[in-house]
């Protein structure tokens, strides 16, 4: 549980973060601003923004992963995923998107905007199962 904690910290220091709750046939796409600090107890973290909140159990997540998948067809998104039985997403965090303006709007790729994941895969991948994936 102390790398799950240390990386949801980590996570949530980062205001351009966008969370997505769920995985299934309905999600809850959320934005950073107001992020507050997590509370963390033995069985449940607290993750809470400005105008929204959840709750994580922390005995579910059995799975984290770094995520570099193709999306709406010739762009990448990068973020973590925390699943249950690989299968089952609980939660993503998405890190700002290097083919996107401050708008959402597609642009020219931007190679800082990539750099944040990168530094946070080389620094959890490897460590207590975490792993990296393309999909």
């Amino acid at each position: 549980m102390e790398i799950l904690v240390d990386l949801i910290k980590e996570l949530t220091q980062d205001n351009r973060m966008m969370w997505v709750i769920g995985g299934g046939t309905v999600v809850s796409e959320n934005h950073s601003a107001g992020m507050k600090e997590p509370e963390i107890t033995p069985k449940w973290i607290t993750i809470e923004a400005e105008n929204w909140h959840f709750h994580l159990g922390t005995e579910l997540v059995d799975g984290i992963q770094f995520v570099e998948a193709k999306s709406h067809g010739d762009i990448k998104s990068y973020y973590v995923r925390f699943s249950r039985n690989w299968d089952e997403t609980l939660v993503r965090c998405y890190f700002p998107n290097p083919y996107l303006d401050e708008l959402e709007q597609r642009s020219e790729f931007q190679p800082e905007k990539l750099e944040t994941f990168q530094l946070m895969k080389d620094k959890y991948v490897g460590k207590e199962g975490i792993v990296f994936v393309e999909r």
